[in-house]
């Protein structure tokens, strides 16, 4: 599997530019794929329902004392948390910061998007994560409009096959109720 160094170096490479040898090379490639590489990899988990950053998790209440009385529990959310998918019971909730609001004082758990480690990325989020990254070095570093252009048209063709393969990857979640059959009846 990739590592960080080896997604900048490849993104690098996608825009004619040299790979790099460290993180800390005192160079304006290493700067800007150093900056810029966490906020867009998180950009990019936060923009599907990815199955292989899914995870599941049982939420700690926490000693916090309830500010108002819309609310009587405090849940802290994982600390790898990127986007949350859902919270079980099925309950009113309201995210605040890092913990989740709600009226419960039993078991919360939560299904969602996690910060995975490169190594648990499969072959076409890797892919993808390159474009995306060449997509924004290209005008940073290269400071060229039509490579920037051209990177763009790749992510989004790369973006697409990622979705669509992850997708076939996963069993879709099936709708719990149907309002619209259970009115006729």
């Amino acid at each position: 599997m990739a590592s960080k160094i080896d997604l900048i170096s490849n993104a690098l490479i996608l825009i004619g530019d040299k790979p790099l040898n460290s993180l800390t090379d005192n160079t304006r490639a290493a700067q800007v794929g150093s900056n810029l590489y966490d906020n867009i990899v998180q950009n990019e988990l936060s923009k599907h329902r990815w199955g292989f950053a899914r995870r599941k998790a049982q939420l700690s209440l926490t000693t916090d004392a309830v500010v108002d009385s819309e609310y009587n529990s405090i849940y802290q959310l994982p600390t790898d948390l990127i986007t949350l998918i859902k919270i079980k019971p099925n309950v009113n909730y309201q995210i605040y910061g890092d913990k989740v609001y709600c009226n419960l004082s039993s078991a919360v758990y939560c299904d969602y998007i996690a910060n995975v480690a490169e190594s648990e990325w499969p072959i076409y989020f890797s892919k993808m994560i390159e474009y995306a990254l060449a997509t924004d070095f290209a005008s940073s570093i290269r400071d060229s409009a039509s490579s920037a252009d051209r990177m763009s048209s790749m992510y989004i063709n790369a973006s697409r096959m990622a979705r669509a393969t992850d997708s076939m990857q996963h069993p879709p979640t099936p709708m719990i109720s149907n309002p619209f059959v259970s009115v006729r009846y």
